[in-house]
């Protein structure tokens, strides 16, 4: 390992455990860890919604558990219906794939379910490893086709 990646341990052992981040080249690994921050969203943060405009950071939750719900249609009646929940990700899970590679604002809203770390990834640096890492740019387009 290189000294840079004896700094990044701790990130690049998170990586190591969850796919496709343990399939990507140390170097493509390396890269990632270098690039993330880790933010933290108390229960019932909201961590994305569409009123936010276009997506500009790319999440993996490193800890916790993260709700994508519909956002609240203006013409829905029942506000418990348009709340519900959609998806519940969790450690290791990655979001917002297909808005981050349409350039727009995500359809969810993503909200901590329980205090929740993730890192969190600039555009530019997702835009980078989709060019130079295979496996990350398979992962997600196999993700976003499924």
């Amino acid at each position: 390992m290189t000294d840079t990646s004896q700094v990044l341990r701790p990130v690049l052992s998170f990586l190591h455990h969850h796919k496709p981040f343990s399939q990507m080249s140390l170097t493509h690994q390396e890269y990632l860890a270098m690039h993330l921050e880790q933010v933290f969203f108390a229960e019932g943060d909201s961590i994305l919604s569409s009123r936010e405009g276009r997506v500009e950071t790319f999440y993996i939750i490193k800890s916790g558990l993260v709700c994508a719900e519909n956002n609240m249609d203006k013409l829905s009646i029942n506000v418990q219906e348009a709340l519900q929940p959609v998806i519940i990700l969790e450690p290791g899970d990655c979001f917002p794939l297909t808005a981050l590679i349409n350039k727009r604002a995500v359809n969810f809203q993503h909200r901590a379910l329980k205090s929740t770390i993730c890192y969190k990834l600039k555009h530019y640096h997702f835009e980078y490893l989709m060019q130079h890492s295979s496996t990350f740019h398979h992962f997600i387009f196999a993700h976003i086709a499924s």
